[in-house]
């Protein structure tokens, strides 16, 4: 510190030389000036002033270098998100996979393109909303070592920077393969989990009469054993009145479970229609792969109609011999 009462010259003077502050902000000669200050390549200065052109931060208009250098910093937020480590100190990034990979940060306003703010917005756009965003920065950090292993580690951020819009087709290209895988897994899913539903309630449509079907080798033995040649209100004639009418009520509840079934197989059969309708209205390109899925429930639900119309038969002949037996 330098004591504020008037000195001449040949006078001694104690100074302290140190590195400068920041918290008034930053002078530059020029915006490489700007881009070289600690921690400029994460994020722009607070506050800064360039000399050349003479530009203060805020001021309007925004020079082109500026634009292009607040573009990258875009790019560089991502890349943030993406790397296994990154050192704001030494300025680097650090991607750990089958090998260990650095890309320094290190850049002048003249490596930074024209087209760097398209592609920026352009990348920026695939990490948009939350959605699979750890498969997006797998997808974004995967891409970056394939860009710029085979280049000189000093050289690889402004190649990589100079093309940008190869990253961005890396990007874009790869969440569109997990995207059709991942539609495709969830597709598959939903129509096993609608199949073995299905099943079930088609297998349902017998194992609800199953007991009532048994009974029809019963009721049949019961009545053939158990009607005597009745006299005038005799107790032959009494008890071939009650088997016979036990006989029709057990036809008539076997009828109203047979006719109940049928109106659920119609059901489901309306429920698979409808499924296979949107499958092919909003899943075109899987029809394919899951059609034969349908068939196969199309052919079940035809066989249990043949079955309860086939016991549905048996139990009105049934009826039909009663009342001829009557």
């Amino acid at each position: 510190m330098v004591d504020a009462k008037p000195f001449a010259v040949g006078d001694s003077v104690a100074i302290n030389v140190r590195a400068p502050s920041y918290k008034l902000g930053l002078l530059a000669r020029d915006f490489d000036a700007v881009f070289a200050a600690p921690h400029a390549s994460f994020e722009e200065p607070v506050a800064y002033y360039v000399v050349d052109p003479g530009y203060a931060r805020g001021d309007k208009p925004v020079p082109a270098v500026l634009a292009r250098y607040r573009a990258m910093l875009t790019v560089m937020s991502l890349l943030r998100e993406a790397a296994n480590y990154v050192s704001e100190l030494q300025r680097e990034l650090v991607f750990i996979g089958e090998e260990h990979l650095v890309v320094p940060i290190s850049f002048v306003a003249s490596d930074l393109p024209a087209s760097i703010e398209e592609q920026a917005a352009r990348l920026n756009a695939v990490f948009e909303g939350a959605t699979h965003r750890d498969e997006k920065t797998g997808l974004l950090a995967d891409a970056v070592v394939e860009i710029v292993r085979a280049q000189r580690q000093a050289d690889r951020f402004v190649y990589l920077i100079t093309n940008l819009a190869l990253l961005c087709e890396k990007v874009e290209k790869g969440y569109r393969l997990f995207v059709s895988s991942f539609s495709y897994s969830k597709v598959k899913k939903e129509i096993e989990t609608a199949r073995l539903d299905y099943l079930g309630k088609i297998h349902k449509t017998i194992v609800d009469i199953q007991g009532q079907l048994l009974g029809i080798p019963v009721a049949t033995i019961v009545v053939a054993t158990q009607l005597k040649k009745p006299g005038w209100c005799d107790v032959a004639f009494w008890t071939n009145t009650a088997v016979l009418l036990g006989a029709w009520i057990f036809i008539g509840l076997l009828w109203l479970a047979i006719r109940n079934q049928r109106h659920t197989l119609d059901t489901i059969s309306l429920e698979m229609m409808a499924q296979r309708e949107r499958l092919n209205r909003e899943e075109a390109a899987l029809r394919d792969d899951f059609v034969g899925m349908y068939d196969d429930l199309d052919k079940r639900v035809r066989w249990h109609r043949t079955v309860l119309l086939i016991v549905g038969g048996a139990a009105l002949s049934g009826r039909c011999s009663l009342r001829f037996h009557i």
